[in-house]
């Protein structure tokens, strides 16, 4: 039988690159208008066509010509591809993201065009996370479509093979031979690429063609050439044809391909962390939608208020659709990627509107009576959780100590609570705004009222005055306070020291040579210190092709100036302060009383071209053992230096290099996680990772540019930058140490909102649900979008897999995990009780939807 070559004829069109969305939007009506009009005049053509955004903006614009397209689509020459909003980063958003990108794109696709899109089509994407097969899947997705990593940059099977995730999901990929992209007029070398890498075994292949990138298609002369060739050649079958015919056709033989269970790295290693702002702003962005959403269902349940579904809706877009693969990556003109920053502002505002109001609308009915004013901290997690919380009272422009205010629970009981610096530089000895710090203990998915006013908290007060004492004395002990709050965070000229951990940096490089666990005596820091500030030489272009580890260490920031700040008892910090060439580096070190992690709050202002900064901590370990986290879970990452993909955090683990006498035999595992609110690269080489902090080569600049032929240039990461780490060291794996919780808890903290006194039917502390069960994390708890009940989505957080029940509103149901398992549930009330039922991650019915279960 001769060997079928499928003609998929296709437009690859990019609404953001090295142009604005404004022309990414013009060119997907011209391209569109183009392929009907071909599709008219080749009776034998078929087009395809993916993204959701390009049908939105055709139906705006032009309805006649979306309606020629929903008649070719009835005539099955009108391929719809992909079913997300755009070709998305694989790699940086979130799973939660991920989903929403297949959630609206195929509801679009179905409402609009009558379609249930089946191919997942990402052809220009810079990677592909390993957890990805389980997401399209459960998405509706069976088939997978892609380029990148390229031939020189992963050894695949050739064309297609299983692409199978670490929970055992599956969808059959297919790597496309040579470029999904063709301008000449002569297909031929195209097609014999095709055919030299297709599997004997399968004697079928795609071949792609269309001019693209500004969109473009089919051109006039393509088409001829294809009809030419098809008729001369006799040794194989050419055709017109699309993506879901050739997996379809190869079904019955697909059995036999081999099976990649692995992610699709590496290509553009640059991308994961050009452009700072965007990125952080990105993550922003992401975790105040998720936070808007669980706290609408709060407010529905607890005050009766309609969820904001629609305005959600339309912020989810807008972040969906600055998720593209170029827009994300940083790759995109200085203009474009400007307006993303933009765009993501609007979506992080809007999120919290909603926030706010939701926590609002439950605080109007929460009884706030009492003295002074109050204050309802919301805490967005599915389990109780106890946090370090700032917070700034009003006072009135009095003095929070000179004035005799005190902070106490809903009980009336005072709360251990400590001064600091407020944001604003205004005010006096006499009269100006403060800010609190105290530790807040808060039920799971729900808040607790605290008070502060003038007179209340006799204890507090008399703990304040000791606090008082201690500030003049620069130091404080246990033994010298006369408290039941025993101050034990402490700072020196030189170190932080608290009742578990005491760390100590180098005054000569401001770097941490020192952090020891003060009940094993376990040390933490290797030979090459913590917190080390590198400046790397990187000359590549804005993706840095080619590249696959950036090793070549100019310097590092040195000439430190270490500054005490705050003395206890809660919290101990030192402002440290670094400069290479004309760039300074601040950072405040912050360990708080009963704390493992040391947090990090930087301020970095950048000047510099061709570098990439990185942040270095060496683990005293042996047989170190390294994990990033992906969406939806966690991989292995190299320890060979190689630059890699990661989100919330980053952890080397091993084993000892000298046993701590105050541990058993076999305990000798440690390690330590770098979390972080909007990085999203590193790597690690031993027992040393890196995060990397930012890039500054142009925008936009590609090889082979010549440099220096433009005029000027658009540097990238250039000025100041605003970012939280937490250094957490612990003894034990990384599982067993709470990283996948903490790094949550860092990117979507505890809500703060000021109430006046007033009666109302809620009491002062409540919690409305939680997630029972050590190996589960909740992903989403959001409205469905039809109206009907709540989507809840858990994941196994580890890979052990694990079993748990979800509480709502007073009933249990139980849920089982298998290793990296995402499973959804839909709670709807019937006849006043919830009911669960199992539910795809578009919020279709399982196809082995599980018995509602009530306990």
């Amino acid at each position: 039988m001769r060997p079928t070559v499928r003609m998929i004829a296709q437009a690859h069109l990019d609404p953001v690159w090295l142009w604005r969305w404004t022309e990414g939007r013009a060119e997907a009506l011209a391209t569109s208008r183009s392929a009907v009009d071909r599709l008219h005049e080749y009776p034998t053509l078929h087009f395809t066509r993916g993204e959701a955004q390009v049908y939105e903006w055709i139906e705006e614009e032009s309805p006649e010509l979306l309606a020629e397209i929903k008649a070719l689509i009835r005539a099955g020459r009108w391929h719809v591809v992909n079913g997300m909003v755009v070709q998305p980063d694989m790699n940086l958003p979130q799973g939660e993201s991920l989903v929403r990108q297949a959630l609206l794109g195929k509801r679009y696709l179905a409402e609009k065009l009558g379609v249930d899109v089946r191919v997942a089509y990402c052809v220009d994407s810079f990677g592909h996370a390993g957890t990805l097969p389980q997401i399209l899947k459960q998405c509706g997705c069976d088939y997978y479509v892609f380029l990148r990593p390229e031939a020189h940059e992963k050894d695949l099977p050739p064309q297609p093979f299983w692409w199978q995730g670490p929970d055992g999901s599956r969808v059959l990929a297919y790597r496309i031979s040579g470029a999904y992209c063709h301008w000449p007029a002569d297909v031929a070398p195209h097609v014999a690429r095709a055919l030299a890498d297709m599997p004997p075994t399968v004697g079928d292949t795609m071949c792609f063609f269309g001019v693209g990138n500004h969109g473009g298609g089919p051109t006039v002369a393509q088409i001829e050439n294809v009809l030419r060739l098809a008729a001369e050649r006799q040794d194989v079958a050419i055709r017109f044809d699309h993506p879901e015919a050739y997996f379809e056709a190869i079904a019955p033989r697909a059995a036999q391909l081999p099976v990649v269970a692995d992610e699709l790295q590496y290509h553009a290693a640059g991308c994961y962390s050009v452009n700072s702002r965007l990125k952080r702003t990105h993550r922003q962005a992401e975790c105040a939608l998720l936070v808007a959403e669980r706290l609408v269902c709060l407010a529905a349940q607890w005050a009766g208020c309609a969820p904001q579904r629609g305005r959600l809706r339309g912020l989810w877009h807008d972040l969906l659709f600055n998720q593209f693969h170029d827009t994300l990556a940083g790759s995109s003109i200085k203009e474009a990627e400007d307006e993303a920053i933009m765009a993501l502002g609007r979506v992080i505002v809007g999120a919290r509107e909603i926030a706010d109001t939701a926590c609002r609308q439950i605080g109007s009915r929460v009884d706030t009576a009492g003295p002074g004013s109050t204050v309802l901290l919301f805490n967005p997690s599915p389990y109780a959780r106890r946090e370090y919380v700032e917070y700034e009272p009003w006072t009135e422009n009095q003095r929070w100590q000179r004035c005799g205010w005190g902070l106490v629970d809903e009980a009336g009981r005072a709360v251990a609570h400590q001064v600091l610096e407020a944001q604003a530089a205004v005010g006096n000895a006499e009269r100006g705004i403060e800010r609190l710090v105290w530790p807040a203990d808060l039920p799971a998915l729900g808040y607790r009222l605290y008070r502060f006013a003038r007179g209340v908290g006799d204890e507090g007060r008399a703990h304040r005055r000791g606090a008082e004492d201690a500030e003049k004395h620069q130091s404080l002990s246990a033994s010298s306070a006369p408290l039941r709050w025993n101050p034990v965070a402490q700072a020196s000229a030189v170190g932080l020291e608290n009742d578990v951990l005491a760390v100590r940096l180098d005054p000569a490089t401001g770097a941490i040579v020192s952090c020891r666990d003060k009940a094993s005596g376990v040390e933490f820091v290797g030979p090459g210190g913590w917190n080390v500030a590198q400046v790397l030489e990187d000359t590549s272009d804005t993706w840095s092709h080619g590249v696959r580890a950036f090793d070549r260490v100019f310097g590092e920031f040195g000439a430190p100036r270490i500054a005490v700040g705050e003395q206890g008892p809660l919290q101990a910090s030192l402002y440290l302060e670094r400069s290479w060439e004309g760039s300074t580096w601040l950072q405040q070190l912050i360990l708080r009383a009963g704390e493992r992690e040391l947090l990090l709050r930087n301020w970095l202002f950048w000047q510099g071209r061709w570098r990439m900064v990185k942040l270095a901590c060496d683990v005293a370990v042996a047989q170190p053992e390294a994990w990033r986290d992906v969406p939806f879970g966690a991989f292995r990452c190299p320890n060979d230096g190689r630059e890699v993909p990661l989100q919330m955090w980053l952890d080397v683990s091993g084993e000892a290099l000298t046993p701590a006498p105050a541990l058993s035999p076999g305990a000798g595992v440690r390690g330590l996680a770098v979390l972080n609110d909007g990085k999203y690269a590193g790597d690690v080489r031993g027992a040393t990772l890196r995060l990397t902090v930012l890039r500054c080569p142009p925008y936009a600049y590609h090889v082979p540019h010549e440099m220096g032929t433009k005029r000027r240039y658009d540097w990238v990461d250039q000025g100041p930058q605003e970012f939280t780490l937490a250094l957490l060291p612990h003894l034990g794996g990384w599982r067993e140490a709470g990283i996948v919780r903490r790094a949550r808890e860092l990117n979507m903290p505890v809500l703060p909102v000021t109430m006046h006194a007033h009666p109302g039917p809620l009491p002062p502390v409540a919690g409305l649900a939680a997630l029972e069960g050590d190996e589960l994390e909740l992903t989403a708890l959001k409205p469905a979008e039809d109206g009907h009940g709540y989507i809840v989505r858990i994941a196994d957080r580890h890979g052990y897999g694990g079993v748990g029940r979800v509480v709502w509103q007073g009933q249990a149901f139980s849920i089982a995990c298998k290793s990296y398992e995402v499973v959804s549930l839909r709670l709807v009330e019937r006849d006043g009780r919830w009911q669960a039922r199992r539910c795809d991650m578009i919020e279709r019915p399982a196809s082995d939807e599980a018995q509602e279960e009530e306990l």
